[in-house]
């Protein structure tokens, strides 16, 4: 029969083993972030102006970290599939979503969301702005944003503009730029951007509010002339093309996009997007990729992104009040 002299050494090494695998869950949790794959949610669908912007961080991000970033394109509801689908993640870093424009409009926009823009999200860092441009049909006689609006006051319900559709950034930038100026023009919402632009090549519209992105290759072919970007400053790649600021001191608007998780997303993994984004956004080759697209590199903190995001919250309740724009129901 074994004595307790015995029996010691053994106890020891098995109280060591079942320490050692109670701990293994732990060391597995300890690993540095990240580890495994990333999905980054586009809540457009492939194609368009957001999905390479998203591609273009995201591939740099992949390189950086050593792990696979898949872009998964969850589109509907005016982005709300897809922020939603996020919004329900678990906050381990693992699942964010390329959050646009429509974390500011949506709320003005819709009487009832799947989720709260600001409480359940963390905001990561901002990517990039895409300048939108005011362009019209070359038959309307004017060529600057003054000559624009004074020919409107003077032609009293004969102008109308196109927007991708209701609630859009270019219909509230529309509605915006209405009421700063004083004129009156008939919104005509269209399903998606190029049929917006198209309509106005088309001259079924006498002018348009788009990115410059989708605006470009209409413009270079001669078929709508732009008067204005509408962004904080005049575009890089269109640097003889004045901003609307430069007659309506401050007026400004613009597509923005930016890295957002669930709600709950660690300290540390949220410093290491900013960190990483805003050195991206840095980086000359993509400044270049950006500017091909119309765009421009933002990043910054999570801080700076979430602050960003309410005064756009802010800004865009006004539009659709003092608009008097009907809600989604």
């Amino acid at each position: 029969m074994l004595n307790k002299a015995d029996l010691s050494p053994v106890v020891k090494l098995v109280t060591k083993c079942v320490a050692g695998l109670l701990a293994l869950p732990f060391i597995a949790m300890a690993q540095p972030y990240p580890n495994r794959p990333i999905t980054v949610v586009v809540p457009y669908p492939p194609g368009g102006a957001v999905d390479p912007l998203a591609r273009i961080f995201t591939v740099k991000l992949a390189e950086i970290w050593k792990v696979p970033i898949i872009i998964e394109n969850r589109p509907g509801a005016g982005t709300m599939i897809g922020m939603g689908y996020v919004a329900k993640a678990v906050p381990d870093g693992y699942t964010v979503v390329m959050g646009t424009t429509s974390v500011g409009t949506n709320p003005a926009m819709y009487e009832k969301m799947p989720f709260d823009t600001l409480k359940d999200f963390t905001f990561l860092s901002q990517a990039g702005i895409f300048q939108l441009a005011l362009s019209v049909h070359p038959s309307i006689p004017v060529s600057t944003i003054a000559e624009l609006i004074a020919y409107a006051k003077k032609n009293p319900g004969k102008l109308n503009y196109s927007s991708a559709g209701n609630g859009t950034i270019a219909h509230l930038a529309g509605e915006y730029f209405k009421s700063e100026a004083g004129f009156e023009a008939t919104h005509v919402p269209y399903k998606g951007s190029s049929a917006a632009v198209t309509a106005v090549a088309s001259a079924e519209v006498s002018y348009t509010i788009d990115t410059v992105f989708t605006e470009t290759p209409m413009i270079k072919a001669g078929l709508i002339k732009p008067l204005a970007t509408i962004g904080p400053k005049r575009l890089e790649s269109m640097p003889q093309l004045p901003t609307i600021a430069e007659t309506f001191p401050g007026f400004t608007a613009f597509s923005w996009m930016g890295f957002m998780g669930p709600a709950g997303v660690p300290a540390d993994i949220v410093k290491k997007w900013s960190t990483e984004i805003t050195r991206i956004a840095e980086m000359p080759d993509v400044k270049e990729k950006l500017g091909n697209l119309g765009a421009e590199p933002v990043g910054g903190s999570a801080e700076q992104f979430e602050a960003f995001a309410k005064v756009e919250l802010i800004k865009w309740n006004k539009v659709v009040t003092d608009a008097k724009i009907e809600k989604v129901k």
